[in-house]
């Protein structure tokens, strides 16, 4: 494992994507977002897939200079167009667009298409809860999970994010949780390095369970039918609901990386002056976490509010840690 400095590990990775043919200010959109994860300890969704994404766009999956439309449908809806682009950039412009609307309509529904996998969603409510607003949101991904009970996948890991803010220069409340065990990238991080998982992550072909990360083949619904049917509704207020793609007919990520993946995300954004009070929101929110801290625990430490350790992990450390692999990728020299 290594070791790098934040700021030159934004550099690489943007300089990495802008050798492959995208613009300046998305490309560091692109590393912002993955740097976000490695930050938080969420190396799954971290500069890890940077290679992915290399790959994809040299195999013509990814538009690398996508042109992004956004159209109003009513005074608090609108459909953002991503044009096969990467999604990171795809979710940011319509987060950013969202913000601008929400001050004066108090709710707004995103939907975004056309777009591809995003990254952690947790940076994308973050950014909605620094600017003084709850965000929701929600992304579809491909087929990797077996419904409650079945042999066979259908459903992605779809992940759904909740933002809460707390005040100016006050870290939000983020809670970002996959609708599998774990995600993918979870599983993918630990596979190659034999290390054992839990049992209950996923199966093998055969849809026995294992702690063989390299056996996993797919990933089973936590809670089972309580996963399975967040599952079920993520792809409705992505896929269904923007007449896209649902299900299997979604392109598999890690395979066919000359098609457009057609993934579709949402995005709800709530102001809460249109409520009640803001300040009075923000106090009350932080009142509930200090009685949940004061909850006894069976070890003797204290509660953890959802998002916490996330949190203290962002807020400790000025660098990244990757594995060999992700360095070399970003620190190789370019040969064309």
């Amino acid at each position: 494992m290594k070791a790098v400095d934040i700021p030159t590990a934004r550099d690489r990775a943007t300089e990495k994507l802008i050798s492959r043919g995208l613009e300046r200010r998305p490309a560091g959109i692109v590393a912002d977002v993955l740097l976000h994860a490695d930050q938080r300890g969420v190396s799954s969704h971290g500069l890890m897939r940077l290679e992915h994404y290399l790959k994809r766009i040299e195999h013509g999956g990814l538009n690398v200079r996508p042109d992004i439309n956004i159209e109003m449908t009513s005074g608090s809806s609108f459909v953002c167009d991503g044009d096969d682009g990467l999604g990171h950039y795809i979710v940011h412009e319509a987060v950013e667009y969202a913000i601008d609307k929400v001050k004066d309509q108090g709710i707004v529904m995103g939907l975004i298409k056309n777009s591809s996998h995003c990254g952690a969603l947790s940076y994308y409510v973050k950014e909605i809860a620094e600017h003084g607003y709850i965000g929701l949101m929600f992304s579809q991904t491909d087929t990797i999970a077996v419904p409650f009970k079945g042999t066979a996948p259908y459903f992605g890991s779809n992940p759904i994010a909740f933002g809460f803010p707390k005040g100016e220069g006050e870290y939000p409340t983020i809670i970002d949780i996959a609708t599998t065990e774990v995600a993918l990238g979870k599983v993918l991080h630990a596979q190659g390095s034999g290390a054992q998982i839990p049992y209950g992550w996923g199966t093998n072909v055969n849809g026995e369970e294992t702690n063989n990360p390299d056996d996993i083949k797919y990933l089973k619904h936590f809670g089972g039918p309580k996963g399975y049917a967040l599952a079920f509704a993520i792809d409705v207020l992505t896929g269904i609901l923007g007449n896209e793609s649902y299900g299997t007919n979604i392109p598999p990520m890690y395979e066919e990386l000359h098609k457009y993946r057609n993934l579709s995300q949402s995005i709800i954004l709530i102001n809460p002056k249109m409520f009640g009070d803001n300040l009075m929101f923000e106090s009350m929110l932080k009142q509930m976490e200090a009685e949940l801290k004061d909850i006894p625990t069976t070890d003797g430490s204290f509660v953890k509010i959802p998002g916490e350790i996330e949190m203290e992990k962002a807020l400790e450390s000025d660098e990244v840690i990757i594995n060999e692999d992700t360095y070399q990728i970003l620190f190789e020299e370019e040969e064309r």
